[in-house]
């Protein structure tokens, strides 16, 4: 995604823009250093999931291992697991349709 991106932008160097539109103010072209790191914080949120997960299935073997454990807290813990996967799902679908809408659009 990055690399269209800056092949956007190789294409507007070589028509003589500084972006997409000659007129467009210079501070408004992406540059591959502006914002926050995509990847960086999509393996962030990857690893907050998996983390999730991995406390859900530690309380869940307390519980079947017989352990003297708090059965709302467990339930709880799976909640929060289960709400965590439904978010990135849901967070998936959404950038794949975007994607996939992108794709679609006539240049």
């Amino acid at each position: 995604m990055i690399r269209g991106v800056n092949g956007l932008q190789a294409y507007a160097r070589a028509l003589g823009t500084s972006g997409v539109d000659a007129n467009m103010p210079s501070d408004v072209v992406l540059r591959p250093n502006d914002g926050p790191d995509f990847t960086a914080t999509l393996t962030r949120a990857l690893g907050a999931v998996e983390t999730q997960h991995a406390t859900a299935d530690s309380v869940l073997a307390d519980l079947a291992s017989g352990d003297s454990v708090d059965l709302h807290a467990t339930m709880i813990e799976l909640e929060k697991a289960d709400i965590a996967l439904r978010t990135l799902v849901s967070v998936r679908d959404k950038f794949i349709a975007a994607y996939e809408q992108v794709m679609n659009m006539n240049v």
